[in-house]
């Protein structure tokens, strides 16, 4: 995906497996949340988390091996750590976050335009459901095209003017990874405009004993809704910061958890995240109604501080 490299692509990462997720997964196993398979699904099933090898989690192909190894050569170093706090080091897993979000939307859009063309059902809400998903699928890749373009200004030519990060680093550790762009518009609903009210740019994981969120954006918006979600995240009540990172799980596009934390979550509060998520896939709207906004209260409340600074 590197601009004018003609090379084959191999299976590249979001996160390093090494340094982000190996740690968290002590028996290479990792609970994954994918919801472009709502394409494949029945109508009255459920996406769950489900137990994936670590070379499955977060992959695509994106990168050759040449470009793969040393363009992102800062935040994969063999020895020493990485400053997430960084400027290029944001710049950097971004942009290998929105480029695995190209790749998985054109091979959706391939899905659904077979499944359109070699379908037999008679049913018309079937094409009209198969053909809102790929407006939805066009307009959402435009803009993943636009923000690959501000960030391929920063990672080849150290241009940093076009995206802001905002950057919090939790001194807890929750084992809960997100690599996503969030799209936020004012309308409920399915989005059909081309452009939207507000785009971020979310990567969440846990780093040496801390959670660390990055949140990319352009200053060209209001971005109304980060800027209401990110002091969620630096209050010192579990509830409240709950909420926040279940707002994101509705919102992205792909998630994974911790073995040890998926043994902590409460079955029925996972049975309805899975029921109220189908409810909500498709709202880019400002407000989610239907949450589980508790999802994570009971290991928050364990592994947070009883007391510490809000941020």
């Amino acid at each position: 995906m590197c601009p004018h490299c003609k090379s084959k692509p191999i299976f590249s990462h979001v996160f390093t497996r090494n340094i982000i997720l190996k740690p968290i997964c002590p028996d290479s196993k990792i609970y994954l949340f994918e919801p472009q398979n709502l394409v494949n699904i029945e109508k009255d099933d459920m996406l769950h988390y489900s137990p994936r090898g670590l070379k499955e989690a977060f992959g695509f192909n994106g990168f050759c091996s040449f470009h793969d190894n040393s363009v992102f050569a800062d935040i994969e170093p063999k020895h020493g750590v990485v400053d997430w706090s960084n400027i290029r080091s944001q710049y950097l897993l971004s942009y290998r976050s929105i480029c695995r979000e190209a790749f998985v939307n054109r091979v959706t859009r391939d899905v659904i335009w077979h499944q359109i063309n070699c379908s037999v059902s008679n049913d018309p809400n079937y094409q009209i459901r198969n053909l809102s998903i790929l407006v939805n699928l066009d307009t959402t890749f435009d803009n993943i095209v636009a923000y690959q373009e501000f960030l391929e200004k920063g990672v080849f030519s150290k241009d940093y003017s076009e995206l802001k990060f905002h950057y919090i680093e939790l001194p807890f550790q929750l084992d809960l990874c997100i690599s996503s762009p969030i799209n936020v518009v004012d309308d409920r609903g399915p989005c059909f405009k081309f452009s939207f009210q507000e785009t971020n740019l979310v990567n969440v994981f846990p780093y040496l004993g801390k959670t660390i969120i990055i949140m990319g954006y352009s200053d060209k918006f209001e971005n109304k809704w980060m800027n209401n979600i990110i002091p969620m995240f630096k209050s010192p009540y579990p509830h409240i910061v709950s909420t926040a990172f279940v707002e994101l799980l509705y919102r992205t596009e792909l998630n994974a958890i911790g073995p040890n934390l998926y043994n902590q979550l409460e079955p029925d509060m996972l049975e309805a995240f899975y029921s109220t998520y189908r409810l909500e896939a498709s709202n880019y709207s400002y407000n989610i109604e239907n949450q589980i906004p508790c999802l994570f209260y009971k290991p928050l409340k364990s592994i947070m501080p009883d007391t510490w600074k809000t941020l």
